[in-house]
């Protein structure tokens, strides 16, 4: 266990060395906001497995400095949560980033796939996965637990060397090295402002514009209150609570009682807090939310038709191409794409950048323009642009 800033130097020096290790966080999530890292593995093209003793290690200006190296490839795989943990443990922007189950779609396979089922697939590798739910902070690790976090690290370097191979074949492999980029993107790792988030609250279903603006303005509250104190969101205050308060806003500070999800400890504690929250929302102090840039402009009758249909191309050819269509756009990115098409450049959704625009994004355009029409190929029962 690597439990000293001079042994994670050696760490960092012997990843720089070799060019590629994969990387991997385990840590517990109970009964805080953040993550609570206990253990970073590294791992070796030679099957060398390093693991860092997380609550030991004071200085983590080295592992920053290997995140940032743009000359080191670090493998991970469903990359996201990961980079976020470790960006906020040493605060290194990562650069030379490479998720093997996001690459996994664009080689036949599902880009959301498990690591054990993708090592099962491409290495015939099996892994027991007994320690998922483990008390990674617990010290010391069992056994059973060291060989659990090695073995998520030890094939790393092989699996991506085996995706490029067929991304190689595929002549894909390029299209990888472009999606790789997106994490990159600082703002990913970065806390977003609440201001400008839709929280996400359970029953807060068929608002009004103003009880809208109030939900966010407690959700705003409440996940700053929660990032301070380190607590869950449901610790501060429940959803329950939110949306009773959404629903039957207080006209003043003393309407505001105990109720389901707040106690009467909590409501001394956040009256005011609450209190200006909801005046907040009231008052429509909260800024645009970025996603509705045209929310002025009413979709037409016909833009869902058209939606299904962007839908329907965009699965026929991810299909006979064996390209996860996951990867192109979810529902909600297709339906901007749909909407904006006549009222701002098109070139803002991510559909017509990079590998997407090549692949499908320019015939998209022009289908939705009226400059083509989909068929049903007669050999694979898949539509087609013809």
């Amino acid at each position: 266990m690597v439990r000293t800033t001079e042994a994670l130097i050696d760490v960092v020096r012997q990843a720089r060395e070799v060019g590629a290790v994969g990387v991997d966080t385990e840590f517990i999530w109970d009964r805080t906001y953040y993550p609570t890292l206990g253990l970073i593995q590294i791992g070796y093209p030679d099957g060398h497995c390093e693991l860092i003793d997380a609550p030991e290690i004071q200085d983590w200006s080295p592992l920053a400095d290997l995140m940032s190296d743009s000359n080191t490839v670090k493998i991970f795989h469903d990359a996201q949560q990961d980079l976020n943990i470790l960006y906020r443990a040493c605060g290194g922007l990562p650069k030379n980033i490479f998720d093997t189950q996001r690459a996994s779609g664009f080689v036949g396979l599902s880009s959301t796939i498990s690591l054990s089922e993708l090592l099962k697939s491409l290495l015939k590798v099996h892994l027991a996965k007994k320690e998922t739910r483990s008390d990674w902070a617990a010290r010391p690790l069992t056994d059973a637990q060291l060989k659990y976090a090695k073995d998520d690290v030890r094939h790393s370097v092989d699996l991506m060397l085996k995706i490029q191979s067929r991304a190689e074949v595929l002549e894909r492999r390029s299209w990888i090295q472009d999606e790789m980029k997106i994490y990159e993107d600082e703002s990913k790792c970065r806390e977003k402002n609440p201001d400008y988030e839709m929280p996400r609250v359970r029953g807060s279903g068929s608002l009004t514009y103003q009880q809208r603006n109030i939900l966010r303005a407690l959700g705003a509250w409440r996940e700053l209150d929660a990032r301070r104190r380190n607590l869950p969101r449901g610790f501060v205050i429940s959803d329950d609570a939110v949306v009773s308060l959404t629903k039957r806003p207080p006209s003043k500070p003393e309407d505001i009682n105990k109720m389901k999800g707040l106690s009467e400890r909590a409501v001394e504690r956040n009256r005011s807090h609450i209190w200006e929250a909801i005046e907040r929302g009231r008052n429509g102090e909260l800024p645009d939310l970025p996603n509705n840039k045209n929310s002025s402009q009413s979709p037409d009758e016909g833009y869902e038709s058209r939606v299904d249909l962007s839908l329907a191309y965009i699965k026929g050819i991810c299909i006979a191409n064996k390209i996860d269509p996951a990867l192109i756009g979810n529902r909600s990115e297709v339906t901007a794409f749909v909407l904006d098409l006549g009222t701002i450049d098109p070139q803002y959704h991510r559909i017509l950048r990079g590998w997407r625009k090549d692949f499908c994004g320019q015939s998209l355009l022009s289908l939705l323009k009226g400059e083509g029409s989909i068929s049903i190929n007669s050999e694979t029962n898949l539509p087609i642009l013809s």
